[in-house]
C-alpha cells in the first residue's frame, strides 16, 4: 500500500471503527486487529461454504443445459449461460517436428504454429550483475518495473 492509501485507511478506521459483516451481523472491532484476523477467518470459512453451494447450484444448471442440449437456458426471470467444457490444445513443438517430416513448407508451419518467446529474469542474479558493472546497474534499471499484486493475508493456527 502507498502512504497516501494508509493514510486514507487510517481515517477511514478513525471515523469508522466497526465493520458488520455480512450475512453475520458480526461487529467487528477495526482498531482490534486480533477481533479482525478471527473475523477474517469466519469471513473465509463463510465464503469457502458459498462456493461449495454455488458450485452444487452451477452443477444443476449444467446438468439442466445438457438435457436440453443447449448452453443458453432461458428460464422465468433470467438467462442462463453455461461456458467451459472442452478446449483443444496442441504440443506447438511436436507439431512442428511431424509437419516438417510430412513435407510442410517452412512459410506454412510458421503461420500454423505461432512461436512466443517469454524471458524470466532472475531478480538476485540481475542485482549481482547491477552490483558488478555501472553499464549492467543501468541496463537492469532501465528494464525494471513495479507491478501491483493483489494483497493477500494468510491467518494461521
Amino acid at each position: 500500500m502507498t502512504s497516501d492509501e494508509l493514510a486514507t485507511l487510517e481515517l477511514a478506521i478513525a471515523e469508522q471503527p466497526n465493520l458488520v459483516v455480512p450475512l453475520t451481523g458480526e461487529l467487528v472491532d477495526l482498531r482490534d486487529p486480533s477481533s479482525v484476523a478471527d473475523a477474517l477467518t469466519h469471513v473465509r470459512e463463510l465464503k469457502q461454504q458459498l462456493d461449495g453451494a454455488r458450485g452444487v447450484l452451477e452443477q444443476v444448471l449444467r446438468l439442466e443445459a445438457v438435457r436440453q442440449g443447449t448452453k443458453t437456458l432461458h428460464l422465468e426471470r433470467q438467462t442462463a449461460v453455461i461456458s467451459g467444457g472442452e478446449v483443444l490444445e496442441y504440443d506447438g513443438a511436436e507439431l512442428i517436428e511431424l509437419l516438417e517430416a510430412a513435407g510442410m513448407p517452412g512459410a506454412r508451419i510458421s503461420e500454423i504454429v505461432e512461436t512466443i518467446v517469454s524471458y524470466k529474469v532472475n531478480a538476485a542474479k540481475a542485482k549481482q550483475a547491477a552490483s558488478a558493472n555501472p553499464a549492467y546497474a543501468t541496463a537492469v534499471e532501465q528494464t525494471r518495473s513495479v507491478k501491483q499484486v493483489p494483497w493477500r493475508v494468510s491467518i494461521r493456527k
